[in-house]
């Protein structure tokens, strides 16, 4: 005997002091004797005894098989049951916990100790195919299959499964094929119905998703010991492999067709692989690089050492940049280099992945870009890009040499005209040869730009002193001035030059273009065809301006800038006709600023608007004042600027004020400029609307223009102003005194009314009254005053008679 050790379970103690003797007779270790169900299991538990003798019943509730049931499912201990009891029903009860034998009392010695040799044969056995079942478990779990068995008319015979895909496979044979892909159902069917096997790959779809997943199917048919036949196989589920085969396949497809040159190297760097485009690139085929350091044959200048220590560094797998590469042939090409390192799971390098891709396509467009950007299209000189970069860089380089850079800023005079008449393609031809004599003119580093329209800027880097800048102007006027041929006449334009020199108060780029272009604007002033230097009194009138510029909108809303009214007098009744609304401006920092000079300024940008505005409602406002104080015939006069008359709308606000502050038409006269007239093709327009809704209409500063005289009578003025030019030198000047005489006989014609602007004395009064004037203005009258205190001039003049 080979001393098993027995555990017994028997609730008579004088029976199971007489089994335990018994057993030690026959080889046996009793190593233990217990009398209910629950010491048994922890007896078993602990002792972990070969085989259990057990009563079926015991002193306490627990029942015998209940025990033997969780000592064989819990520790896979063999049992015999020992009973006095041998009727079916406790023998059948007995059976359910899977026993290993069944004695019934009394028994003797010879009949236990074979009991108990099958009992523990037949555990070895069992133990071995448990052993076995459990490998091939294993063996299928790492495989990811499972076993099943299909029977004619049953279910599918699977063990549970701890992967869902797996578990999908249940279901009755008929249902498998229904979920097997109808491409796949009609081969697996044939395959084990012709040949009794099947091997081969399907697509099954699952219950819990609905998808199909790939599965590798093994079956054969059999016949068991009844003669029923049945299919018993594996399946592993395989669709992981599958889409990873795919994936690499795909994988192979890019590293096989990509444009991008790319190499692996080991851990060495010495190329293992490299795709078609390499050779494509530089011209190497994987031949001819296997086993080579990229550094050998591709990079121009060796850079190992410069990153190689950085893709080791822990965290950094990663390397990219531009490197200069060479081809077979010897050719240098700029490339966009990758380099990746690939690491094992010991975090350490196994290899790298070097992507190149040839950026010389990329670098020529961008110096194409380069060069178009600071390069005007239409004349191929520089544009304002260009112009601002070269001379920024100019300014700086004289920082060091204390050299001065010279600035001419060109306007063409008579181009407008050329491109109005012969057309835009005309104007641009123009430009272009204007362009082309420019370069032809200046010397080899000055460098020309153009900054829009018909403008043009030059710098000059160096130049000897201001007369070789006069002699380079002068130079640049004749080329403008010789004519011009293009496609269908002979044109002849002219030029003005603006000129400024860096130094003092000039430092920047903006400071010497702005500038140039202060004294572009004098020169124009000056007649056309000439240039005028940036000097110190033009220094401050381009200072007073920027100051005007920089205060007048904040003037505007803070109202330093408000509006009084000078007197109109009717000198033939000697009554008072009405007032002329003006802007003045009290600055707080700059004193008393006359309209000459802020509104010019103003005019040029859209503080024009809001003034005018101003002034029209501060009109309307006291116009209305006025009559509420009994001064009903009084007129109030309303200077309009070119950029109000342009305004479609200004008809509608001049009706939508009339309504608002609820004054007649007839009392309201708007004062518009020859220039404002001129510049206007909408004017005629313009102004019959207004004179449609009873407003009165005057020109002012009448015989400064050039066309007033063939234009005044198609347009319906009821009232021209003289300029005070012409009345300033009265009665002495005799032109002065032609010139009134010829505007007042030409109104007469018309039935206009006259107001003369500037009378300062009773002799330029009473030569005016001669002359046939019915209306004065002027300082001999009254300046401009604020409003109230315009009304108590009024009652005054009444009051004296004038």
């Amino acid at each position: 005997m080979s001393g098993e050790k027995i555990l017994i379970t028997e609730d008579e103690r004088i029976t199971a002091l007489d089994l335990k003797m018994t057993l030690e007779k026959l080889g046996y270790l009793v190593v233990g004797s217990v009398a209910s169900g629950e010491e048994s299991i922890e007896f078993a538990r602990r002792l972990k005894p070969d085989l259990v003798l057990m009563d079926i019943h015991l002193k306490t509730a627990m029942m015998g098989t209940e025990a033997a049931y969780k000592i064989s499912q819990e520790l896979g201990i063999p049992v015999i049951f020992l009973s006095a009891y041998s009727d079916r029903s406790v023998i059948r009860e007995a059976g359910q916990s899977t026993p290993y034998g069944y004695l019934i009392k009394p028994y003797d010695g010879r009949e236990i100790d074979a009991s108990i040799q099958v009992a523990l044969a037949k555990h070895a056995v069992d133990d071995e195919i448990k052993k076995s079942d459990m490998k091939l478990k294993l063996a299928l779990d790492a495989a990811n299959m499972s076993a099943w068995e299909w029977q004619p008319e049953g279910e599918l015979n699977l063990p549970e499964p701890d992967r869902p895909e797996v578990k999908s496979f249940t279901g009755t044979v008929d249902d498998i094929i229904r979920r097997v892909h109808p491409e796949d159902r009609d081969f697996l069917v044939s395959s084990l119905n012709n040949t009794g096997q099947l091997s081969q790959q399907v697509r099954l779809q699952l219950k819990e998703s609905g998808n199909y997943h790939n599965v590798d199917l093994f079956a054969a048919v059999i016949s068991d010991s009844e003669d029923q036949r049945k299919v018993v196989g594996i399946a592993r589920d395989v669709e992981t492999e599958v889409r990873e085969r795919e994936e690499l396949r795909q994988a192979r497809v890019v590293f096989e067709s990509i444009s991008e040159a790319i190499l692996i190297t080991d851990a060495q760097r010495k190329v293992i692989s490299a795709n078609p485009a390499l050779e494509t690139i530089t011209g190497f085929s994987i031949d001819e690089v296997k086993g080579r350091d990229p550094d050998e044959f591709l990079h121009a200048r060796r850079h190992k050492d410069h990153f190689s220590p950085k893709l080791l560094e822990q965290g950094n797998h990663f390397w990219s940049g531009e490197v200069a590469c060479n081809t077979k042939s010897g050719e240098r090409f700029p490339a966009w280099e990758h380099i990746s390192g690939v690491f094992d799971d010991d975090g350490m390098v196994t290899n790298y992945v070097f992507t190149i891709s040839d950026i010389g396509e990329l670098r020529r467009a961008e110096k194409n870009l380069q060069r178009m950007a600071f390069l005007d299209s239409l004349t191929g000189v520089g544009n304002r890009v260009h112009l601002e970069r070269t001379l920024s860089e100019c300014l700086h380089a004289q920082r060091n040499s204390a050299e001065p850079v010279a600035v001419l800023y060109i306007d063409l005079d008579g181009f407008k005209l050329v491109n109005d008449t012969l057309g835009h393609a005309e104007g641009d031809r123009l430009l272009q040869i204007i362009a082309e004599r420019f370069v032809s003119s200046v010397r080899e580093d000055d460098t020309v730009t153009r900054v829009g329209g018909d403008e043009f800027v030059i710098v000059a880097p160096h130049f000897s002193d201001h007369e070789g800048l006069r002699v380079m102007a002068n130079k640049l006027l004749r080329a403008v001035a010789e004519p011009i041929t293009l496609s269908r006449e002979v044109v002849e334009v002219s030029a003005s030059i603006g000129v400024a020199i860096s130094g003092g108060e000039l430092i920047t780029h903006e400071d010497v273009i702005t500038a140039a272009d202060t004294a572009l604007m004098h020169a124009k002033s000056a007649g056309k065809s000439c240039y005028k230097f940036y000097d110190f009194e033009l220094a401050m009138v381009s200072v007073e301006r920027n100051r005007i510029e920089r205060n007048i909108k904040g003037a505007l809303n803070s109202n330093e800038i408000c509006v009084e009214f000078q007197p109109l007098v009717d000198v033939v009744n000697n009554r008072v006709y009405g007032a002329e609304a003006l802007c003045r401006w009290y600055s707080h920092d700059l004193g008393m600023i006359p309209p000459e000079r802020f509104i010019p300024i103003a005019e040029q940008s859209n503080v024009i608007l809001e003034l005018g505005k101003k002034v029209l409602v501060e009109s309307f406002t006291q116009l209305h004042h006025w009559r509420s104080q009994g001064l009903t015939d009084l007129v109030v006069s309303v200077n309009v600027s070119a950029r109000q008359l342009s305004d479609k709308n200004f008809p509608a606000i001049i009706s939508y004020l009339l309504n608002e502050h609820d004054v007649p038409a007839d009392r309201v006269e708007l004062e518009v400029t020859e220039t404002a007239i001129q510049n206007n093709k909408r004017s005629k327009q313009q102004l019959d609307q207004l004179r449609a809704l009873g407003i009165r209409l005057a020109i002012d500063d009448f015989g400064t223009g050039y066309s007033s005289l063939s234009r005044l009578k198609f347009l319906p003025f009821d009232r021209v102003k003289i300029d005070r030019s012409f009345v300033m030198d009265l009665p002495n000047s005799e032109s002065d005194v032609e010139i009134c005489k010829a505007i007042f006989a030409l109104c007469g014609v018309l039935g206009m009314n006259v107001t003369a602007e500037g009378i300062e004395n009773g002799n330029q009064l009473d030569t005016l009254r001669d002359m046939g004037c019915g209306c004065g203005q002027g300082f001999l009258f009254g300046r401009s005053m604020p409003s109230q205190q315009f009304v108590e001039w009024v009652k005054g003049f009444h009051l004296n008679n004038g």
